[in-house]
């Protein structure tokens, strides 16, 4: 999640679909080489060319008209760039695609098992189907050499697609792809119309691929800061100490920046985070939960290359059931902030769904929310209310407590809820627990905390003690009595000299909390997929 500029998005990403590559081309000279070398940016060719005899080639080529255009030829006129490979290098697998069908669930699994990946383009079809191909291919291939090769029209430089590696034809001829064979094995480099590749103009931004390292906390923990202070709107605005107690959670926690190959200047930073779902520790929820890139170093790839680094390394976990885009615990955001802009075309093609607000994953509308409790309006929630007391939990209550929360978490899918209460066993803040009481039973449950109060979830919510020293807050509810755990849990607080309550992550029935009081402090998207 990268940002623009301050105050204009917290998770965003770096464009890198609108450049423009080769804008100014001169005049071709009237003889045309057939296959020309546009981009290598991470150098993938040598890796090409260095394959060992076991390695297979996957070519990705389209279904297209021979150029014959003769009626009973029937022929693959890719088939030629299939033989030329192979004359150079002995595994290659050759899978046509149509342009209905796209990349299929069959290519991904050529794709996972090839080591070099060559995806082809017939001319004309629409550029932004080519690149949502080019995308899904690379998110797929896991950082595996990947070559786009475009057949098009000499001076139809347009079409070649924002990709790290691409090499363009002037046709799918045999001769153009014998070429096309050549060239990626280092036999052949004359550009088209034998003009010699221009020099890289290091102030020309082009998206490519960076190399992504490992956050170290001790190293670079103040530029985290700086970069944070630089991309976050003034809402979310934290100091070293509270954000590095949200991104240091040992076992839980990967996160990843982007340098200046030079200086070592950090110029991405993403943060990802594993939470159980269940006390079995057998199914994961895998946050990304910042993207962030400096303002000066976006449109380059950047955020790109943190993006897909991140989702593969998350992909691998064992367990992991489903992705966030954001996170729950620790809070950095829920979610994309709605106050902020966002390209939702970029995660979108990445699989990032956000346009519908009143669908769970796909963009629901998740508040954060503050009640001053001079305000608070106590409302009886239904009939039953009056069978159910509450009161404070005690370690003898906290079997029980678990098995609800853990019903309540396979049945919603709850981000972290039972590590949440989990924590708080056999220790001295299990007081925080409010409890509702049936029939000896307990039905329902709510998580208390205080800016000082030293517990876990103290320290994974943050917003509240940022906004203010008297300000506590309530989680992890499990109803079905809302409004008396509520009641119950301003009582526990104003015990506690709080004068206001932050509670997070409503996603349904806000309008209701109003009226009883409450406010909204921020607006976030729930985005999610599962896996």
């Amino acid at each position: 999640m990268s940002s623009r500029a301050r105050g204009s998005t917290s998770i965003a990403e770096d464009d890198d679909d609108e450049m423009d590559i080769d804008s100014d081309v001169p005049s071709r000279p009237t003889e045309v080489v057939p296959a020309e070398l546009l981009r290598d940016a991470p150098n993938w060719l040598s890796a090409v060319r260095s394959l060992r005899e076991t390695d297979v080639i996957i070519l990705l080529t389209p279904v297209v008209i021979p150029i014959s255009q003769i009626p009973t030829d029937t022929s693959d006129p890719f088939e030629p760039l299939g033989r030329s490979l192979a004359k150079r290098h002995s595994r290659v697998r050759q899978i046509p695609y149509t342009q209905r069908n796209g990349i299929t669930s069959t290519h991904l699994g050529f794709i996972k098992r090839g080591h070099v990946i060559i995806l082809c383009f017939a001319p004309d079809p629409s550029q932004q189907l080519q690149q949502e191909f080019a995308e899904v291919t690379f998110a797929v291939s896991d950082n595996k050499p990947c070559i786009i090769v475009v057949c098009c029209k000499p001076t139809d430089i347009s079409q070649a697609l924002l990709f790290p590696t691409v090499i363009q034809t002037i046709d799918y001829s045999p001769s153009a792809l014998e070429a096309t064979a050549a060239l990626i094995f280092g036999e052949g480099s004359q550009p088209l119309g034998g003009r010699a590749p221009e020099p890289t103009n290091e102030a020309q931004q082009q998206p490519r691929l960076w190399a992504v390292e490992q956050w170290n906390e001790v190293r670079d923990m103040a530029s985290v800061v700086s970069l944070w202070n630089e991309c976050i709107s003034s809402r979310f605005t934290t100091d070293q100490g509270t954000l590095a107690s949200l991104l240091r959670r040992p076992g839980y926690a990967k996160h990843y920046v982007v340098r200046e190959p030079r200086h070592g200047e950090i110029l991405g930073f993403c943060a990802t985070y594993l939470s159980y779902v269940d006390k079995e520790g057998e199914n994961l929820i895998a946050s990304l939960a910042a993207l962030l890139v400096r303002s000066s170093s976006r449109q380059q790839g950047i955020g790109l290359s943190l993006h897909n680094h991140a989702i593969s390394q998350l992909k691998r976990t064992r367990g992991v059931m489903r992705l966030q885009l954001g996170s729950t615990f620790p809070r950095i955001f829920y979610g994309p902030p709605s106050e902020m802009h966002l390209n939702e075309e970029w995660f979108r093609r990445r699989g990032w769904q956000m346009d519908k607000p009143n669908v769970p994953g796909q963009g629901q509308i998740v508040r954060d929310m503050i009640l001053d409790f001079a305000d608070w309006r106590h409302s009886e929630e239904h009939p039953r209310q009056k069978t159910v007391s509450f009161r404070l939990c005690t370690q003898e209550d906290m079997v029980s407590v678990l098995e609800i929360v853990e019903r309540t978490s396979a049945r919603q899918a709850k981000m972290g809820w039972y590590d949440q209460y989990l924590s708080l066993m056999n220790g001295p803040n299990v007081k925080d627990v409010v409890l509702g009481i049936e029939n000896n039973n307990v039905v329902a449950i709510a998580l208390t905390y205080t800016p000082s109060c030293g517990s876990q979830i103290a320290s994974n919510l943050p917003w509240a003690g940022r906004i203010g020293n008297d300000i506590g807050g309530v989680t992890c509810i499990c109803i079905p009595f809302i409004f008396g755990l509520l009641d119950a849990s301003v009582e526990n607080l104003q015990s506690q000299g709080m004068t206001k309550m932050f509670l997070d992550g409503v996603a349904n029935d806000s309008d209701l909390f109003m009226q009883l009081g409450f406010r909204e402090w921020a607006q976030y998207r729930d985005v999610w997929k599962d896996i």
